[in-house]
């Protein structure tokens, strides 16, 4: 029986394709998103280990933070590789800031603090996470969002958030090409 992803997932990632007793990971798993990742996969008769990350997890992994991503890299490499890793993390707003509207919204600082989480973070995971695929069969997935997507702007808005978005896209897709050469199965 294959146990289902979540309703918001676009495409299908069949979790029966996985061997036995695969090995996942959840970066951004005290999030909602990352929350729902990590039940389903505990619920997944196959799986047979999940492992959560996130700001105040052990290991700690904060994607404002450059060195915490490599320490929790380091302290897993031991434990064997990953079959799926899934990150899960992001920002939109937070208590310091709301999305902008307009472009008398637009500060540095928003600008620089969605970036850090949203692009730069998931940028660093893939540095430090992607040598521990497995080579047999490795998925690593990073949750990003439609409002990324240029063409699809046409509403405006949320520049940080769309642009933060659009430049994971990118890196997304510059990574899969180099991974693809040294992880064909990934």
């Amino acid at each position: 029986m294959n146990t289902p992803l979540p309703p918001s997932h676009d495409s299908a990632l069949d979790l029966a394709s996985f061997p036995e007793g695969f090995r996942a990971l959840v970066i951004g798993a005290s999030g909602g998103i990352g929350q729902a990742f990590v039940q389903v996969l505990q619920a997944h008769p196959r799986c047979g280990e999940v492992l959560g990350l996130h700001r105040r997890s052990t290991p700690r992994l904060d994607l404002d933070d450059e060195a915490s991503i490599a320490r929790a890299a380091d302290a897993l490499r031991g434990g064997g590789k990953f079959h799926l890793i899934i990150h899960a993390a992001g920002v939109l707003h937070t208590e310091g800031f709301m999305p902008e509207k307009k472009l008398a919204d637009l500060g540095y600082a928003q600008l620089e603090a969605t970036f850090r989480i949203n692009t730069f973070g998931p940028a660093l995971v893939l540095r430090h996470f992607v040598p521990m695929l497995d080579a047999g069969r490795g998925v690593l997935a990073v949750l990003s969002a439609k409002v990324g997507s240029i063409e699809d702007n046409r509403l405006g808005g949320w520049y940080s958030y769309r642009a933060s978005k659009a430049a994971l896209n990118m890196l997304l897709k510059t990574a899969a090409i180099e991974v693809r050469r040294n992880h064909p199965q990934a």
